[in-house]
């Protein structure tokens, strides 16, 4: 059916009038009536008895008018939206990215998007890095975040590097605790890795300066196994293992916090240790070592807006 045909059969319907009908689609009564005489041949039924001054339902009228009001008060409501969506009087913008990022990453940005857009909905979602594809493919989600490995070159997607998350060589500073910096410990490394006897250094540690740290620190936590940052195992020395850890958790954010309760040393992401670095819970110093954030999105698809302006948000605040 017609939807204007439709619509012009529940304004007779509503007034029971061909003319005030037509007043109120601000079209010819001529005009209304051919379009009720188009439905009714579609249907093969009448749907109005008429009279001189008179025009009454019949009963397959009466059966229609009941799913018109129907079709056209959800079409209002679906018109309705989509201005509220032009206008930013509401909306979702629904993000996905690994436990990592999604803890740690996104959060940072969702404080100035309600700032700016209190109206619109931010949905942030934890998946593992393969469900992400599916997510994206389905419609799920706007946009998909990786960190490290990047999704295959053969995928129909849009990647857009945001910035390198670096990982450090972290041990606790609170004063007074066991594992305390010394003016021996990580205090004095960049001085060190920047004086002339290094000048290859660049400020960063070599791998014989991090076991003295790991040895003065001990013990050691790993991070997972499993962690996307593994490219840590480069910087230990050949004889550290897992397998032979005397403490072992399996979480990024458990290291942490044996970390801020004055125990061992490690080497974490840098946004996972950044508020701690800034007040001095923890004293890090940054390894040669980064993994690039990647933004993701289908290729060739135009994004809503409440996504572009998710994403306009995140370059602001990265470029400041």
């Amino acid at each position: 059916m017609d939807i204007q045909h439709l619509r012009a059969f529940y304004e007779v319907a509503r007034w029971k009038s061909f003319s005030k009908a037509a007043a109120a689609l601000y079209l010819s009564q001529p005009a209304v009536s051919r379009q009720i005489s188009s439905l009714e041949t579609e249907i093969g039924l009448p749907l109005f008895v008429r009279m001189a001054n008179h025009v009454s339902l019949t009963e397959p009228g009466r059966k229609l008018l009941a799913y018109a009001e129907e079709i056209i008060r959800t079409l209002e409501q679906a018109n309705r939206t989509i201005q509220d969506l032009r206008d930013l009087r509401q909306g979702t913008v629904t993000v996905a990215a690994d436990r990592y990022l999604s803890n740690y990453f996104l959060p940072r940005f969702a404080g100035e998007f309600h700032r700016r857009y209190p109206s619109l909905q931010l949905q942030i979602r934890s998946h593992p890095h393969g469900d992400l594809y599916n997510l994206l493919a389905g419609g799920e989600i706007d946009l998909a975040f990786f960190c490290g490995a990047e999704p295959a070159d053969n995928l129909p997607l849009t990647l857009e590097p945001l910035y390198q998350e670096r990982l450090f060589l972290v041990t606790p500073a609170k004063p007074g605790s066991r594992a305390a910096l010394k003016t021996t410990g990580l205090a004095n490394l960049t001085t060190a890795w920047n004086s002339q006897e290094n000048p290859a250094r660049n400020g960063f540690p070599d791998n014989a300066r991090i076991a003295e740290v790991m040895a003065e620190y001990s013990p050691f936590l790993f991070p997972p196994l499993a962690d996307l940052f593994s490219k840590y195992k480069e910087f230990l020395p050949e004889e550290q293992s897992p397998a032979d850890a005397a403490v072992t958790v399996d979480s990024l954010e458990g290291i942490k916090t044996f970390l801020l309760n004055g125990f061992g040393s490690s080497i974490l992401p840098e946004s996972l240790i950044k508020e701690e670095l800034e007040l001095g819970a923890l004293s890090g110093v940054p390894l040669h070592c980064t993994y690039p954030v990647i933004l993701t999105y289908p290729k060739d698809f135009r994004l809503p807006n409440p996504a572009l302006l998710f994403i306009g948000v995140i370059h602001k605040l990265i470029n400041t």
